[in-house]
């Protein structure tokens, strides 16, 4: 062969494996852009619920996601930039070639979700400190999650090859010849990669969540009812450390101790707040720890002759970094902001609770609209 006669299919395989080990779809899997923590927010209903009853209880919900996009640290759509090096596959006269490279990848993401969730629970007829103990099992299931995900850039420009074609003296226009080739097999294998990477982001699956168990301590007194509790979150779900669509979190296991006052500053109005902090584990198949993270929640409730109605704000703010990831600290936040009505079925004794939130900003997060009816039930 001509030392200067290039075959594009060599450049291809050299390519796309320098490609893929600078960047990598699973980076979606591996740093999930989402954290154990319901951003449909929940507060509104409960705040309003009556605790009263001693015994067992149902609660059961059907959550729709919407989700638009996934944002970056600035909290526009996700792009980064991924630099990498590329070495000829055959020696160019009679030495290996090398360059370098510098490009930014965005991702534009799509999903649609429904999110079924039973939750199971008791509360204790004795009294312990003026309040009751409650107990509860939370089954998660999603019966659809479809998500298209695109990934696009411009192909960079290679830097000059290295060693330049000066020596021997060489036909003139060799230089430009061997990195015109060189520049098309990786335009071509660039494309096919990020096309790759679009397919393997895109598709649907279905399957069980992450179970929860959750202690808390309930005490209600006059116009004041104060819920502290603890709420552990299992790897129970569909959950696959190479794919980018998963169900589950990953192999880990989040703690979260929280604390939540609703107060009645007059007869048709209350008001809530709940604060959590919750702590992962590392994940054992990849070794990534989630960064610990926060959430507050605000709600307010009218009281009218149909049912109780009003707005509700969640705020979830990651403080630590992601550890073994990607993307280095990665820290995800999220303020998300709608409204809520609940009323009695008087027939079934059950309550009804209608909510919507939308993200309203976000970093390092996925970002849409939580639609959700729960029914809920006391025996």
């Amino acid at each position: 062969m001509h030392p200067i006669k290039f075959r594009h299919s060599l450049f291809a395989i050299a390519i796309v494996s320098t490609f893929a080990g600078s960047f990598a779809g699973t980076a979606l899997a591996a740093d999930g852009f989402k954290v154990r923590f319901p951003l449909s927010g929940t507060l509104g209903g409960e705040i309003v619920a009556q605790v009263e009853n001693p015994g067992f209880f149902v609660s059961g919900s059907v959550t729709q996601i919407e989700i638009d996009k996934i944002t970056d640290g600035t909290g526009n759509a996700f792009q980064q930039t991924r630099a990498g090096a590329f070495a000829t596959p055959a020696p160019i006269a009679g030495a290996v070639r090398t360059a370098s490279y510098a490009g930014t990848i965005g991702i534009d993401l799509k999903q649609s979700q429904t999110n079924t969730n039973l939750i199971l629970g008791y509360q204790t007829q004795k009294d312990y400190g003026g309040g009751h103990l409650v107990f509860a099992l939370n089954l998660p299931y999603t019966t659809r999650l479809s998500r298209e995900t695109t990934y696009s850039g411009t192909t960079p420009t290679l830097t000059p090859l290295a060693p330049a074609l000066t020596s021997p003296p060489l036909p003139a226009g060799t230089a430009a010849t061997a990195q015109a080739s060189a520049q098309a097999g990786f335009n071509t294998a660039y494309q096919a990669q990020l096309s790759a990477l679009s397919n393997a982001g895109t598709r649907a699956v279905d399957g069980a969540g992450d179970a929860e168990v959750t202690a808390a301590w309930v005490y209600r007194r006059d116009d004041l009812k104060v819920v502290t509790g603890l709420t552990l979150a299992m790897p129970t779900g569909q959950y696959d450390a190479a794919s980018q669509i998963n169900i589950g979190f990953g192999n880990f296991y989040t703690l979260r101790p929280g604390v939540a006052v609703a107060y009645n500053p007059s007869a048709n109005w209350t008001l809530g707040a709940r604060g959590s902090l919750a702590f992962n584990t590392r994940n054992k198949d990849n070794q990534i720890k989630s960064g610990n993270y926060g959430a507050l929640d605000l709600a307010a409730a009218y009281r009218s002759p149909i049912g109780v109605f009003g707005p509700h704000v969640l705020i979830v703010k990651q403080y630590a970094d992601d550890e073994g990831g990607a993307l280095g600290a990665n820290r995800l936040s999220s303020t998300g902001a709608g409204v809520f009505f609940t009323t009695l079925i008087p027939k079934l004794e059950a309550a009804v609770n209608l909510s919507y939130m939308t993200t309203l900003n976000s970093r390092n997060s996925l970002s849409g609209s939580f639609y959700q009816l729960r029914i809920s039930k006391a025996f």
